[in-house]
């Protein structure tokens, strides 16, 4: 064998290392559970809020939003079922992150960045990145969402 010929398979051995140790990372990484925050905080209740649209449990993604004035629980219900039935074989996935959270009393605000992904082709960005800030006010010991009411741009 030449030595071009061992360094070939030497470099092809050391490319096929790496792509190796690079799955195994991201799928132990992937697996990594998630911190689950306190209940009664409001950084918890985005997060059950969000992980519930992403279940597409909107039932109880509704009880972590305040009650507002003149809306129907059902026809809020019933808009965010008829938003999604398009999307719902769509190959867009999403994932939030908290990034910062400020507690006035019985008012909150949680910043939190919404990365989307939606396959747009070659030579389109395929992640579109938003920032969110959830509005919360206290109602006895939980926190309710009064804004935004409404992410039809995620389901």
């Amino acid at each position: 064998m030449s030595s071009s010929s061992r360094f070939l398979l030497g470099f092809g051995i050391l490319i096929l290392a790496i792509v190796a140790i690079s799955v195994i990372i991201a799928v132990i990484g992937s697996n990594q559970p998630v911190k689950i925050l306190p209940e009664n905080s409001p950084e918890g209740t985005v997060q059950r809020f969000l992980t519930a649209v992403r279940d597409r449990d909107y039932t109880k993604a509704y009880d972590f939003l305040a009650p507002q004035a003149g809306t129907d629980k059902t026809n809020t219900l019933d808009q965010w079922v008829s938003s999604t039935q398009n999307s719902r074989n769509s190959t867009s996935s999403w994932t939030a992150s908290i990034v910062k959270s400020t507690v006035n009393d019985d008012n909150a605000s949680v910043d939190v960045v919404i990365e989307v992904f939606r396959p747009n082709g070659p030579l389109n960005d395929p992640v579109s990145s938003n920032n969110v800030t959830f509005l919360l006010q206290k109602a006895g010991d939980v926190w309710l969402i009064q804004q935004p009411i409404d992410l039809w741009w995620l389901y």
